[in-house]
Formats: C-alpha cells, sequence, structure tokens
C-alpha cells in the first residue's frame, strides 16, 4: 500500500472510530461554555455513626454499602477534606461526607449533560479514561494526517495552508 493510501487509509478509520468522541467532547465543552445546567439530583440515603479510616477505605466504604443492602459498585475513591466521591460520576453514585462522628451518604444522579461533562472531564470509567488518553494521541493524528493529506493534493493546499494559518494566528491572538 502506498504511503498517501495508508494515510487515507488510517486517517478514515481511526477518525470514524473516534468520531462518537469528537463530537461528545466539543458538544458537552460548549454546552458548559453556554451555561446549559449541569444538574444532579441528590437524595440522602443513609447515614452510619462512624469515623472514616486513614488505611483501607475503600474496603471500609464497601462495607458500608454492603451493610445497608445496597449493591453500589465502584472504581475508585476521590477525596477531599470531608468528602468522599465514589467514581465514575457519569452515572448514579454517592457522595459520603464525614460531619463529626456521622458518615452521611448521598446518592447523586446526574442529568444526560453532566454525564457528558463528567466524561469530559475523565471522571467516568476506567475504561473509558484509558480511550480518552488513546484518543488524544489519535486526535492529533488525524488533524495531522488530514493537513498532510490536504497540503499533499495541489488542489487543497491553498485553502489548508490559509485555513491552518488563521487558526493559528487566531490562537495566538487569544494567547496574548
Amino acid at each position: 500500500m502506498k504511503t498517501r493510501s495508508l494515510f487515507l487509509f488510517s486517517h478514515l478509520a481511526i477518525g470514524c472510530y473516534f468520531l462518537p468522541l469528537m463530537l461528545i467532547m466539543p458538544l458537552s465543552g460548549a454546552l458548559h461554555i453556554w451555561g446549559v445546567a449541569e444538574d444532579q439530583e441528590k437524595t440522602e440515603a443513609f447515614r452510619v455513626e462512624a469515623i472514616v479510616p486513614a488505611t483501607d477505605q475503600e474496603s471500609f466504604f464497601r462495607e458500608q454499602f454492603k451493610k445497608q443492602s445496597i449493591d453500589f459498585d465502584f472504581e475508585y475513591i476521590k477525596s477531599s477534606k470531608s468528602d468522599f466521591i465514589f467514581r465514575p460520576t457519569s452515572r448514579t453514585h454517592y457522595v459520603a461526607t464525614q460531619e463529626g462522628s456521622q458518615l452521611i451518604f448521598t446518592k447523586v444522579t446526574p442529568n444526560l449533560n453532566r454525564r457528558l461533562m463528567e466524561l469530559h472531564k475523565g471522571h467516568g470509567p476506567q475504561l473509558m479514561r484509558r480511550l480518552e488518553m488513546i484518543f488524544g494521541i489519535a486526535l492529533i493524528f488525524v488533524a495531522l494526517s488530514g493537513v498532510w493529506l490536504a497540503v499533499s493534493s495541489k488542489g487543497y493546499r491553498k485553502v489548508t495552508l490559509i485555513s491552518f494559518s488563521v487558526g493559528l494566528v487566531t490562537i495566538l491572538v487569544c494567547l496574548i
């Protein structure tokens, strides 16, 4: 396969595979910038008399859910001061808050826009986080291969170079 054909095929295949993410990321970002609500419904689920241990927190919290007969699985815990967020937060999840000797568990149900933003910020399942890392590299490849394919074609060379130059100047002006 010739180099141009290989680049074209790779550009097409990788671009189409990642197209859903290429749509979700700017869509969620634009909705956020436009101020479209990223709501979530919060409901107190239960309270327990307990202090979160400094070590083995995952086992501690899994036991608390088990004691309440709540079938809830989380991948990891993000803690900050007195709050413990059970990720991924791109779906219904819980937050535990330490208030004195009480531990308050809140069930959080995000709306679709909030779920998309959580994915956008990398707060989704581990598989999605890995996919987003690969997506970053793939997006660079798709963009550069698209530019290379266009520049290597006489009919698209001028418009490509002009468009790239205007885009670059726009970004540089925004950085000033």
